[in-house]
């Protein structure tokens, strides 16, 4: 992302033909945050900047689908205020559900992806250099001026 904005949507794009159309997950809950680093530790906690995990979405059940190469989007319950600054953490838990929804995946090179299949509540997981292709939709911010700062701004 270029710039601070609030983030209103995130998007999982379907990887092709793969795996099933739609993935249903039971007690869904998304949580976004930010982190000063740009390589996960393996204890969840401990990759957030203090206060800033936020859980931005929750439902009962969520079905994950979409056609080949098309996007799941996602509208947060509580919009996201990204400083534009720091990375972006996005945390999906969920205990339960049918199929998998398959989506494109690229190599980072170093640890950017952390999970834990087996215990949701478990303070750590195992890392990844893999991570699902995201989208984010939302409002960028903008910068304040008065008019005559403006005026300054340009050359004649």
């Amino acid at each position: 992302m270029s710039g601070a904005m609030t983030i209103s949507q995130i998007g999982w794009q379907r990887g092709g033909s793969s795996g099933s159309a739609a993935g249903n997950y039971n007690n869904f809950k998304l949580y976004v945050g930010l982190a000063s680093v740009s390589e996960l530790s393996n204890r969840y906690e401990d990759n957030y900047i203090p206060g800033t995990r936020t859980l931005v979405y929750e439902t009962a059940s969520q079905v994950m689908s979409a056609g080949p190469d098309e996007w799941m989007v996602i509208t947060l319950d509580t919009p996201f205020w990204y400083n534009g600054v720091d990375n972006v953490i996005v945390e999906l838990e969920w205990v339960g559900g049918t199929n998998m929804f398959y989506t494109y995946m690229w190599e980072t090179g170093v640890s950017r992806g952390l999970m834990n299949k087996a215990d949701v509540g478990a303070p750590t997981g195992t890392l990844s250099t893999a991570m699902s292709q995201l989208m984010f939709e939302g409002t960028m911010a903008l910068e304040q001026y008065t008019f005559g700062r403006i005026k300054t701004l340009w050359s004649f």
